[in-house]
């Protein structure tokens, strides 16, 4: 389970057999994610300024604020492009729909969700009453993710299916620590059908094979097995026999 309070969340994993709770907490500050001072448009920025300053940024969209410095919107590339006259307003490629942002103690993971949701390169940051602060680039999103140790530890990452009903994430941290490793990430995905779950699997160990065989037998199927040192050892190996088979 994750719980989001403001910038903090924690992962609750229930151990079973000690019938205790298993906290891994990770607080994320501000500073964690730098949110980045880009100035936004006005009614009278001009195209050809807004596209300079996109190339400049390297982004695809822009903030635009009114008068009172209150946010309406963004201001895509292609919308300015498409543009009659590049001397004129950038008003002309304005859609009231178009209005992404998130507050200002926004969680990575939710910048994230509006970021790929509306396929942005920067997202809004406004406060309560709706004045724009500034944003956050996408790439400085992926850069706090890249730091945790999730992706950037070594370990094996398998793949699993299973009915909705036989899913538990008890059971599967309860696995993986019985067989002294420890789970890095968890990330459930589309499912493969209707009443079922798909989810991803980091481990801290790159040699999953009993993990992952005590995993199916509780009626999870493996889809794929990624960073796994003896799965690897074993497909290379199965290969050079294939190939010396096939010389003679």
């Amino acid at each position: 389970y994750f719980i989001n309070v403001y910038a903090e969340f924690c992962v609750i994993v229930h151990t079973c057999k000690a019938k205790e709770k298993a906290y891994v907490c990770y607080q994320m500050t501000q500073e964690s994610t730098r949110i980045e001072q880009i100035k936004s448009l006005t009614k009278e920025s001009l195209v050809v300024e807004a596209l300079d300053r996109m190339e400049e940024h390297k982004v695809s969209e822009l903030p635009l604020v009114d008068d009172q410095g209150m946010y309406l919107g963004l201001l895509t590339e292609d919308a300015l492009l498409d543009a009659i006259d590049e001397n004129a307003s950038v008003i002309q490629g304005y859609n009231p729909a178009h209005a992404p942002f998130v507050r200002s103690a926004a969680h990575a993971f939710e910048v994230l969700a509006i970021a790929t949701q509306f396929r942005l390169t920067l997202v809004p940051v406004i406060d309560e009453n709706g004045l724009y602060i500034s944003a956050y680039l996408l790439s400085d999103v992926v850069e706090f993710f890249r730091g945790t140790p999730t992706l950037m530890q070594p370990g094996a990452v398998a793949v699993f299916s299973v009915e909705e009903a036989q899913y538990s994430m008890v059971t599967v941290s309860t696995v993986v620590e019985q067989n002294d490793a420890k789970v890095l990430g968890l990330w459930l995905v589309q499912p493969v059908g209707a009443g079922m779950i798909k989810f991803i699997l980091k481990l801290n160990t790159e040699h999953s094979g009993p993990i992952v065989q005590s995993i199916q037998r509780y009626g999870y199927t493996l889809e794929g097995l990624h960073g796994d040192l003896t799965f690897e050892q074993d497909y290379q190996n199965r290969y050079d026999h294939l190939m010396n088979y096939l010389k003679y």
